[in-house]
């Protein structure tokens, strides 16, 4: 298991979201780093995205000291690329196909695929990739992985999407077996409160590590 593989697994939920502004940007992730938080996905999910990660990175080299800042929602190689280029500790997908994880194991790029089939699962498995994301995961159910898991043996899975930022709900997914939840808009909405923001998710990790 990577060092990244293993950090996400250690902090149970890997916060996710986008926003327009940049100021917001870093005030989010601001929020969530004294929370606790140190792997954060930043999505490809607008027109400045590519841009605002660039100088989120930059500014987490001495703001954010040990943050793990890795890029969501990323559909095709030339995406995969403009990211790597700079510096994206992570690279996680909607979808999978073997063009997409060839590329990023001939690139040295941790690529946590999206996959909701048993057949995607297959192909994050044949290519040696240790975590792949359940997407949409509500769409699946909690006795999901639990079902594909046997499979797959040293897999790791991580559902993304309809997940409630509660401690019983993403508890529910770890007892399926889980190994960490993606949160989005139910632990970032859209009119978030920075110092809010930190109190959830730090009650929220507290609860989980309990």
């Amino acid at each position: 298991m990577s060092e990244i593989v293993q950090k996400i697994k250690d902090q149970k939920i890997v916060p996710l979201f986008y926003n327009e502004s940049f100021e917001v940007s870093k005030n989010i992730i601001k929020a969530l780093y004294e929370a606790g938080i140190r792997v954060i996905e930043y999505t490809n999910r607008g027109h400045q995205a590519l841009e605002n990660f660039t100088r989120l990175k930059e500014v987490s080299l001495t703001e954010f000291p040990g943050l793990l800042l890795g890029i969501g929602t990323v559909k095709n190689i030339q995406e995969m690329d403009d990211y790597a280029n700079v510096k994206a500790d992570f690279i996680i997908t909607p979808i999978i196909n073997e063009a997409l994880v060839k590329h990023a194991l001939e690139k040295n790029i941790l690529l946590i695929p999206g996959c909701f089939t048993p057949s995607d699962i297959n192909i994050a498995h044949q290519n040696g990739l240790t975590l792949v994301k359940i997407f949409p995961a509500d769409a699946l159910g909690k006795n999901y992985i639990k079902s594909v898991q046997p499979v797959f043996p040293g897999m790791n899975f991580m559902p993304t999407g309809g997940i409630h930022a509660e401690t019983e709900d993403i508890r529910e997914w770890f007892n399926g077996g889980a190994i960490a939840a993606g949160l989005g808009s139910s632990l970032i909405g859209k009119d978030v409160n920075e110092e809010e923001l930190t109190l959830k998710t730090k009650n929220l990790l507290q609860q989980l590590n309990q």
